[in-house]
C-alpha cells in the first residue's frame, strides 16, 4: 500500500515537472515587461563596439534586474535575421500617480524597409497612428 502511494506521487510529481519545466523556458516567457521602483537605471556603459561580423548583430549592453538591483547586461553577438534588425534593450520612464516608474522594453527584431503611417516609428510595441517617429503614445 505505502509503495502505490509512493509510486503515485513520483508519478504526479514528474507529470507536474513536465507539464511546468517547459512554460518557465519558453521564449514566450523571455518577453515579459515588468515595473520596478528602483529608480532609473545608471547611465549607460561604454562598450567598444568589435569590428562588424557576417552573419551577425550586435546586441549593446543595458541594464537589467538581478536581486533588486541593476545589474550590467554586457553587449553581445546575435545570430542575424534576414530583413530585421536589432532593436536594443532600453528603459522607459512613465508616471504612475505621482511616481516615477521605469519600465524595460526587452530588445527584439523589427522588419527593415519602409513603414506606413501607421508603423510602430518609436519602436514601443504600439502604432504610432500616423504621429510620426519622434511622437510617440501617450
Amino acid at each position: 500500500m505505502i509503495n502505490r502511494s509512493l509510486l503515485s506521487l513520483m508519478a504526479a510529481t514528474a507529470l507536474c515537472s513536465a507539464i511546468v519545466a517547459p512554460a518557465a523556458f519558453s521564449p514566450a516567457s523571455a518577453q515579459i515587461k515588468f515595473d520596478i521602483n528602483l529608480g532609473p537605471p545608471p547611465a549607460p556603459r561604454y562598450e567598444v563596439v568589435p569590428a562588424p561580423r557576417q552573419g551577425y548583430a550586435w546586441a549593446p549592453g543595458y541594464w537589467q534586474v538581478q536581486n533588486n538591483t541593476h545589474q550590467w547586461a554586457p553587449g553581445r553577438w546575435i545570430e542575424q535575421r534576414s530583413g530585421q534588425h536589432w532593436v536594443a534593450d532600453r528603459w522607459d520612464s512613465h508616471r504612475d500617480g505621482d511616481r516615477d516608474r521605469w519600465q524595460h522594453q526587452a530588445g527584439h527584431w523589427d522588419n527593415d524597409g519602409p513603414r506606413d503611417n501607421k508603423g510602430d516609428h518609436n519602436h514601443d510595441g504600439h502604432p504610432d497612428n500616423g504621429r510620426g517617429p519622434d511622437k510617440g503614445r501617450r
